[in-house]
This record gives C-alpha cells, structure tokens and sequence, in this order.
C-alpha cells in the first residue's frame, strides 16, 4: 500500500485493548486511526486480539481484516511492530502458539514487555499490565466471570444510545466512566500502579506505558511518568510519539492530552560526549 499524502509522519504509535474479535470492538474506528498516520514504530499492547471470545461470542468484522492488512501493509514499508500479549490474547505468550502463526506474523517482535526509548533520550517501559493486576495473577476466573457480565452493560449501553433522545456520538460513553470509577478502585486496592512503577524503576526507566484497564491517562508522580494507552471499545484512544519527540494521548472522541518532555539529561550526556570524540578526533 502506497503512503497516503493525507498520512502524518510520527515516530511511533501504541495502543492497547483493541479486543479483535469482540462484538463491542470498535474496530471501524481504530482502523481510521491507524490509517491517519505513517509511523516508525508501532506498538500493540495487549488484548489486540480478544481470544476468550473464540468459544462464546466471536465476532471477526471485515475491518478486523482490514487492520491486520494494514499493519501488514506498514510492515512491509518498513515499519517495526512489536506485541506485548496481555490477559485476552495471552495464547500469545506460547512459544508454540507464535509458531503456529502464519508467516505474515514473522517480521513481528513478541515480548511480555519492551523498553523503549523516546526520541528525547526517556526510557519507558512498554507492557500490558496483566502481570502486575493481583486479580489476573491469583483469580482470573474472577476477571473471566465480570468480562462476560460487563459484555451485556455493553449491550444495553449500546441500545440505550440508539433512541433519538439520547444519541452520542460514543455508544460507550457511559460505561467508559462507570468502568474507569470502577477500575480505580480495583487497582488502587490491589496496588497495580505501584507494582508495575517499581518494576520499571528496576530496568532503569523513567516511565510506565501500559494498557488493561481501560483508563487512559498521562501522570506524573514520584518522579515517574505513567502512561495508559486506554482502549478501542469504550474510549478509542492511543498514544502517538511525534518526530519532536512529544507525546499525545489522541481521542477519536474528546481532547486529546498532551505531553511535552525536554531533552532527557541522558541523551544530553551521550551528546556532549559524542561531541568530546569529535573534537579529540579532530
């Protein structure tokens, strides 16, 4: 596929929970998003794929397809696309799963999380959040059994937005709130934040870039940067690294929220040596 002249160059794009596969995905959305850029990097992650839908309620549209070409298509144009697996795709996690995927998927990197590094030198670490979430580690049959209950909130959400009195232009606009409420509560409960900010300090990040809870958000605290890409079924939102190297959290559906980062001391560091070389070469 050719470069479309109306595609922005942007050095990287992450997103999360796009649930491929569920009935309440919205794909059609995601799709236009992915098309509207031309990036370096892209970063799936978690959930892409929604796989505890395969034995109940799968639902494969045309712009499912349309997505996995696209990335096809980006990849061999030279883009690098690297997937971290997460609760709903975590079939991803099996060396023999990734092996029994069709070639397409070869030029893919797979990894439970990445480091990566922003244009101005600050380190993140890029992972699902599934792994840091107490209820997925110790009951996931817990997470199972309220995914499957939230599916029909979804529903009714759905059919209430479609009477003329109350027509919005995001059909999960009330169940993105109710969920985020919710899911606060959970994580600040069962520590979440804390777990994967320390983990990251402990590869030697500056920040956290995560998915799963479906709450997108840029903060900083205790001298880190935490990241949530948010999701494709209530909030349609993804993180987009431009060639400045500034970083904003875009909405298909509200403002997006914008973070502007100076150069990290790091890379000021690495330049000024490289310099030193230079000079002592000359």
């Amino acid at each position: 596929m050719a470069k479309h002249s109306t595609q922005k160059e942007v050095r990287t794009l992450l997103i999360s929970d796009v649930h491929l596969g569920s009935k309440h995905s919205q794909s059609k959305q995601c799709l236009a998003f992915l098309r509207s850029y031309s990036p370096q990097k892209v970063y799936l992650v978690g959930d892409f794929i929604d796989g505890w839908r395969c034995n109940q309620g799968w639902h494969w549209s045309e712009e499912c397809n349309e997505i996995i070409e696209h990335l096809e298509s980006l990849i061999r144009q030279g883009t690098e696309v690297f997937y971290v697996p997460g609760n709903h795709d975590s079939f991803l996690r099996n060396e023999f799963s990734l092996e029994m995927l069709p070639g397409k998927f070869d030029d893919v990197r797979f990894a439970n999380e990445f480091v990566f590094e922003s244009a101005g030198g600050w380190r993140f670490l890029i992972t699902h959040g599934d792994l840091f979430d107490m209820v997925e580690t110790q009951a996931q049959w817990v997470s199972k059994v309220t995914s499957f209950a939230y599916d029909s909130v979804l529903s009714a959400n759905r059919l209430f937005n479609r009477l003329p009195t109350r027509r919005r232009k995001n059909p999960y606009g009330a169940c993105a709130a109710l969920k985020s409420a919710v899911k606060r509560v959970v994580m600040m409960l069962s520590g979440f934040e804390a777990a994967i900010m320390q983990h990251a300090r402990e590869q030697d990040c500056d920040g956290v870039i995560c998915g799963h809870i479906h709450t997108p958000a840029i903060v900083y605290s205790e001298e880190m940067l935490y990241c949530n890409t948010g999701d494709w079924v209530e909030n349609c939102t993804g993180l987009v690294e431009h060639l400045d190297g500034s970083i904003r959290l875009e909405s298909i559906y509200g403002s997006p929220r914008m973070l502007e980062l100076p150069t990290h001391p790091r890379k000021r560091d690495d330049a000024a040596l490289q310099h030193d070389r230079v000079a002592a070469y000359r």
